[in-house]
């Protein structure tokens, strides 16, 4: 295949106001420090996990569908955390698109010899993002085939990182860093948040993947609400859970051969009760392994966010934003800078 051609053939749809402001191709790692009582523990991990990576060889998998202008971006991400590691392979699943994004999928393919895109058309119907459970079905079905090809090809690997592949923010690299330094770990999943206004605060974050995080024996569902105002910060320790996932999950091999997919909950949740099922019981949430959706735009954003410029310029004061657009944060966090020293 010519890739020239798939370039000219790729027409992505419109990327979404609500993350206009969050796109780069690096992580703002400094955007995110951790706190004072726990940086220099955050940073021995890092540190850490950034020498066990470079001897670990990872498969990196993920589901595709209408991925639009984020797809470039997306690419950059992975090919960047894919050479911290000895070796990496990227199996992508790819189903129905209809903006390009499975021409786009196959170019990369050509371009990059680790890269395997798997695509179907099944005419299904686009995933609703609330709780559902033929979505989670679809769902089901879609992992499973990324499972098959990944232990088909890459069994002998050490890791599977699993990733959301239409990540406005992206994820932090550092934080992936940050897990491979602890130990006795069979899966560990992210803090993934997305941001929205309450009141006058403009960027309010929320835990975004609410419905897989569980932390009892049963793996009982939370509430939107109670799931999704649990933030953790940067440099906390890992949260024992007995399921989540947030964006970004990273199992051992050994740990996600033992999964199984099915259809009586979400996806994430069954796969985890057969992994836990098989002995293979350790699940985390890193707070440190940051994944960041985007924004949430709300009625009333834009004037509450002029009435805060204008009380800004009256007062002499700065109005902060996360992610201000076109001046995004591109200089390396310190474990990043060590981490490029290396």
């Amino acid at each position: 295949m010519n890739p020239h051609t798939v370039r000219r053939a790729f027409h992505p749809s419109r990327l979404r106001a609500d993350g206009a402001d969050f796109l780069a191709a690096v992580f703002p790692e400094q955007a995110f420090p951790a706190a004072a009582d726990t940086a220099s523990d955050y940073g021995l991990a890092c540190r850490r996990g950034y020498a066990a990576m470079a001897e670990t060889r990872v498969a990196i998998t993920g589901l595709a569908r209408n991925l639009g202008a984020v797809l470039p971006l997306t690419i950059r991400r992975i090919e960047d955390l894919g050479r911290w590691f000895a070796d990496y392979r990227v199996v992508v699943f790819e189903n129905d698109s209809t903006d390009g994004t499975r021409l786009e999928l196959k170019r990369w393919a050509v371009a990059n010899r680790r890269v395997e895109v798997v695509c179907e058309d099944r005419h299904d119907p686009v995933n609703p993002t609330t709780r559902c459970l033929a979505r989670a079905e679809r769902m089901a079905t879609y992992r499973r085939r990324c499972q098959e090809r990944v232990l088909g090809s890459c069994s002998r690997f050490d890791h599977t990182l699993i990733i959301d592949l239409d990540i406005l923010g992206g994820w932090s690299v550092d934080g992936i860093a940050n897990s491979f330094g602890h130990p006795g770990w069979d899966f560990m999943g992210s803090n993934g948040l997305v941001y929205r206004r309450r009141g006058l605060t403009m960027n309010e974050p929320r835990q975004y993947d609410t419905w897989a995080l569980r932390f009892d024996d049963a793996l009982t569902p939370l509430s939107t609400v109670v799931a999704g105002g649990m933030v953790y910060s940067r440099g906390e320790p890992p949260v024992r859970v007995t399921s989540c996932f947030g964006g970004l999950g990273i199992y051992t091999m050994d740990a996600y051969r033992a999964g199984r997919y099915s259809t009586d909950d979400l996806e994430h949740a069954t796969f985890h009760r057969e992994m836990i099922a098989a002995g293979f019981g350790q699940l985390f949430l890193n707070p440190s392994q940051l994944v960041i959706y985007g924004r949430r735009h709300r009625f009333g954003d834009r004037a509450i966010g002029l009435l805060l410029d204008g009380w800004a310029a009256a007062s002499g004061r700065r109005q902060q934003t996360l992610f201000p657009r076109g001046c995004l944060p591109v200089a390396p966090a310190p474990v990043a800078a060590l981490r490029a020293a290396a």
